[in-house]
């Protein structure tokens, strides 16, 4: 009597039915019913296409109950070994409130089902979402902890989502649920939507005692669809999968660890696997508050490259993370320090001798270096010419480099060439020790 005067308060539940029957018409019987205390308005539709069960090629064409008696293609789900569900994978009907609002439909999984599947996670829901007259529609996902057999118990992850059309859906869940193959687990679809429309589908019955079609107006009372006379399975599919393994945690990454405000710079990490082979995607924080978002995906064990520009001079910390197909992630790698600078910065490179002349490169590794005055210089042994060469360099560019030559040099015995770059905030030093032989430098 309580349940009795509960339902009392509710709306009332509209159902679209397709009927697929042999037949040369279509013919609409429209009709209210009485079952329990909720008036239930019927659509009958009669199709010229028969009921094939069990196939993927071939489904009946059905009609979503609405003003227009809008139709819809045949809609058959693919079967799958890693999803439960009480429903054949044919969407045959579909229910919504006749003045509209919000309800939920769910499936209860019981230890019966979920025997095989200890420590397992449900992952992804997949369901059947029906006729909407003004798109998108928008619900929740919601996985419930066991309650007892008439009634969940708390939620243990929900997940949102938004639709455009009707059809089957697939979403994966950011929280999977984990499996306690002791204890019942309930999928649910919770849809708010107007009147006229009927978001939910459901399949051929008969309905699975207790377990293929429960709804719930309010989300704390729960009734099986056959309270209402409606002999059908929810199209609602729980995905079972084993708990994925985080990938290993990426190597310190490779790169520069000198740069230069407004210059772009790239970055690799390598040989981070995943435990099951499954692709990595790469989260890269620069150091500056700013991070690359998820990038990918990348084949498990593949080097991949992020590039960065920093707009500020100061010592950054660039550090990555992994993740796979699951959001499994796995932890921050050690860091790559960056010291970036807004200013010039010389350094001598490669010194050479040979025949009459020395050789030597200044690098820029700063900001453009203007007026760069240079010198080579001989220090010891008999040295006729070229003992000091000097000159300047117009300009050296961010990340280019200048090869500076001496003059002349003539001379014997064992020396010390000293190379010198200088601008007024930058300079560099370099000696080789060298023997000069008349005209030949060995360095």
């Amino acid at each position: 009597m309580k349940q009795k005067n509960m339902w009392k308060a509710v709306m009332a539940v509209a159902v679209a039915l397709a009927f697929m029957l042999p037949g040369s018409a279509v013919f609409a019987y429209d009709k209210e019913l009485m079952t329990g205390v909720l008036p239930i308005a019927a659509v009958m539709v009669l199709s010229t296409v028969a009921v094939v069960a069990n196939t993927n090629d071939e489904s009946p064409e059905f009609m979503l109950a609405g003003a227009d008696d809008i139709s819809q293609s045949p809609q058959i789900n693919t079967f799958d070994p890693d999803w439960i569900h009480f429903d054949d994978g044919t969407n045959v009907m579909s229910i919504g409130l006749t003045a509209g609002g919000t309800f939920e439909g769910a499936i209860r999984i019981t230890p019966a089902e979920l025997g095989g599947y200890d420590g397992y996670e449900v992952t992804a829901v997949r369901w059947h979402h029906d006729y909407m007259s003004s798109p998108p529609h928008s619900g929740t996902i919601k996985i419930y902890d066991a309650g007892n057999s008439t009634k969940p118990g708390s939620v243990i992850t929900s997940e949102p989502f938004t639709v455009l059309s009707a059809g089957w859906f697939e979403i994966n869940l950011s929280n999977p649920a984990p499996i306690d193959a002791s204890k019942d687990i309930w999928v649910a679809i919770r849809v708010t939507h107007a009147a006229g429309e009927y978001p939910l589908g459901a399949g051929p019955g008969p309905m699975v005692p207790g377990k293929g079609g429960w709804i719930s107006i309010d989300g704390v009372t729960w009734n099986e669809l056959t309270m209402y006379g409606l002999n059908y399975n929810w199209n609602i599919w729980a995905k079972v999968e084993m708990p994925s393994e985080p990938p290993e945690t990426p190597q310190r990454p490779e790169g520069p660890t000198e740069g230069v405000i407004g210059v772009n710079y790239t970055f690799s990490t390598t040989n981070t696997t995943d435990p099951e082979g499954e692709q990595i995607f790469y989260l890269w924080d620069w150091g500056d508050g700013n991070q690359s978002g998820w990038l990918g995906p990348y084949t498990s064990g593949a080097t991949t490259y992020a590039n960065y520009t920093w707009s500020a001079a100061e010592t950054y910390n660039i550090t990555v993370k992994a993740k796979d197909i699951h959001d499994k992630t796995s932890n921050w790698s050690d860091p790559l320090t960056i010291h970036v600078v807004d200013t010039a910065i010389l350094e001598i490179g490669n010194m050479s001798g040979g025949l009459f002349k020395v050789s030597a490169v200044i690098r820029n590794k700063g900001t453009d270096a203007t007026s760069v005055k240079w010198s080579i210089t001989f220090d010891g042994g008999f040295i006729l010419l070229g003992k000091k060469t000097t000159g300047r360099v117009i300009t050296i560019s961010t990340g280019e480099e200048v090869t500076i030559i001496s003059d002349l040099i003539f001379g014997i015995g064992k020396t010390v060439v000293t190379v010198n770059a200088e601008i007024a905030e930058s300079s560099d030093t370099a000696e080789r020790n060298a023997s000069v032989f008349l005209f030949f430098i060995k360095m």
